[in-house]
């Protein structure tokens, strides 16, 4: 199965090229990106085909009337579920999880929220969660984004966070949970977790410590860089050195508008700089001007394409 940030990147291509405004440079950078790793072109292959099956929902037929019927039985139940996989790729990220989420935030908005044992939980933009207070324990699952946990202390009730495949088990301390496509993140900025997945032993993690799960494992635990790593709690975005590809995942929080890169070498170009979270522009400024990319803003979307 193509991966689905693959699969994203593809039908933001699809989108623009039957947007009635893609220009000849679109339509060459389209083709460029389709041919650049065999996985583009699967992935292409894949949304056009989506594409074709939704269209034939509506096709007029000239066949007799009870022959119609026949064939729309035969194929009523193949043609909703390609309905339904079309619509999971184009309508906006977030909007199934936003239907059970008991909270969620939009691009650039940042909320807080007073959970009833008196935990803080604050989220940081495009983030979405949900908790559940039963039998004697609490229980949060973040669906997406990016949360600071601030928990009351209960040891005879211990608040558990569950993320991907990651599971965090506290009593009382202060941490922060991100989730994104290549894993989970989670910082500790006061006291200790457990952090643990399907399959292993619980990992001690304390204040002043940071830990990833990538594919499912968990890895050894490394010095935070409160600074960086947690800079949004501040409201501001800190880089160090961080490749193009994660600043402009990061900046996703912050606006509406998608990036797609048409090419690989501009995803590792490198970034510094000390940003306000409420002025994604600002960080597109210093990109287009201390890195040689070019940004091509269409409504929605944002292609970055190496300077030559």
């Amino acid at each position: 199965m193509t991966h689905p940030s693959l699969l994203d990147q593809a039908r933001q291509w699809q989108v623009l090229l039957h947007s009635g405004r893609a220009t000849a440079a679109d339509r060459a950078a389209a083709q460029a990106w389709r041919q650049a790793a065999p996985e583009h072109e699967q992935a292409l292959r894949e949304v056009e085909g989506l594409w074709s099956l939704l269209g034939q929902i509506e096709r007029p037929t000239e066949q007799p009337q009870v022959r119609v019927l026949r064939r729309r039985r035969h194929w009523a139940a193949p043609l909703a579920c390609a309905a339904m996989l079309l619509l999971a790729l184009w309508l906006p990220r977030g909007t199934w999880i936003g239907l059970y989420a008991d909270i969620s935030t939009q691009p650039g908005e940042v909320r807080e929220v007073r959970l009833a044992d008196g935990s803080l939980l604050t989220l940081n933009g495009d983030s979405a969660l949900d908790w559940q207070f039963v039998d004697g324990r609490r229980e949060v699952r973040l669906y997406r984004g990016e949360a600071d946990f601030q928990v009351a202390h209960d040891p005879a009730r211990p608040f558990i966070v569950r993320a991907g495949e990651a599971r965090i088990r506290v009593t009382g301390t202060r941490f922060d949970v991100r989730l994104e496509e290549g894993g989970v993140d989670l910082a500790v900025s006061e006291g200790r977790v457990l952090a643990s997945s399907e399959g292993c032993e619980p990992l001690p993690v304390v204040g002043g410590q940071q830990v990833q799960w990538r594919g499912g494992a968990l890895q050894a635990p490394q010095a935070l860089d409160g600074r960086q790593r947690l800079g949004w709690q501040r409201g501001k975005l800190v880089f160090r050195d961080r490749p193009l590809e994660q600043v402009f995942a990061e900046l996703e929080r912050s606006q509406s508008a998608r990036v797609l890169f048409v090419d690989e070498a501009a995803r590792r170009l490198q970034v510094t700089g000390v940003f306000a979270l409420d002025d994604p522009q600002a960080v597109l400024s210093s990109v287009e001007t201390t890195l040689p990319v070019r940004l091509v803003r269409l409504p929605g979307l944002i292609l970055v394409t190496s300077r030559r």
